[in-house]
């Protein structure tokens, strides 16, 4: 059951982008945040949540609802972690396109020029390897395996 949640969690969003909450709760969380969450668990039959909301740089809602863990009923708490599956790769494909934006690197910049003890088996590959490359699974890693 606890892989059957960790899928299911898989259309959480989790952005927690500063460790302290807010002090003071604005009112439509009251009022409608916590009704709109409660329905959508309900409609996407998801066990268990966490919501971070930021405006103008401050977190105004950090908050969990339902489950982490359905049998052992512990709660999802602001702090609770949550495997996102491959959504990671958007994210990290997202910054480093932002970065090459900026001028800081290019897509196909040496990975060594930046991670210097990145190794792979064979040394040519090593030292060949683009940010590219690594982002388009065309190194021969297999999945989870670096």
């Amino acid at each position: 059951m606890e892989n059957k949640l960790r899928i299911s969690l898989f259309f959480v969003v989790y952005l927690l982008l500063c460790s302290k909450s807010a002090t003071s709760q604005p009112s439509f969380v009251k009022d409608s945040l916590d009704k709109y969450v409660e329905r959508a668990m309900t409609t996407w039959n998801i066990p268990g949540i966490a919501v971070c909301i930021v405006k103008d740089g401050k977190v105004v809602v950090s908050k969990g609802y339902g489950y982490r863990n359905v049998e052992k009923k512990l709660p999802v708490t602001d702090q609770t972690l949550f495997q996102i599956a491959s959504n990671s790769k958007a994210f990290t494909g997202t910054a480093l396109a932002m970065l090459e934006k900026e001028g800081k690197l290019k897509l196909d910049d040496k990975v060594t020029s930046f991670m210097p003890c990145f190794k792979l088996n064979d040394d040519y590959a090593t030292k060949e390897v683009t940010v590219r490359d690594l982002l388009c699974h065309r190194i021969g890693l297999k999945t989870f395996q670096g």
